[in-house]
């Protein structure tokens, strides 16, 4: 049953959100990992950023992997817009703050790969 507020489309909106996310980001792995057999190369375990760095098949792993990671970024994003629409202003602001804190536990990961 759907609400009339509209809580029914923020739900399947954050569930399509979901699943073609993680469909596309692990195409995206499995390419990469497929043509990282392909050529052989042995990327070892280096951090994300600096298979992506690197290029090459390992960089598409690394990039699919980058994708998997941003999927609650997005999903933050549509629930902020659908809380929005619905007049839930506490909903907007506890989900922007998880937004923000994600964002800056994404950022200073980022950070911290490139100087170590």
């Amino acid at each position: 049953m759907i609400d009339p507020r509209g809580r029914g489309l923020l739900g399947s909106g954050i569930a399509s959100v979901l699943r073609v996310g993680t469909l596309v980001a692990m195409a995206v792995v499995g390419i990469g990992y497929l043509l990282l057999l392909a050529s052989g190369q042995d990327p070892g375990s280096p951090p994300l950023v600096a298979l992506i760095q690197d290029g090459g098949a390992a960089a598409i792993v690394g990039l699919g992997l980058f994708g998997l990671t941003l999927l609650p970024v997005l999903v933050l994003g549509v629930a902020v817009i659908g809380f929005r629409r619905l007049h839930e202003h506490r909903l907007v602001a506890t989900a922007l703050l998880a937004l923000l804190l994600l964002l800056a536990s994404l950022a200073t990961a980022v950070v911290l790969a490139l100087l170590g």
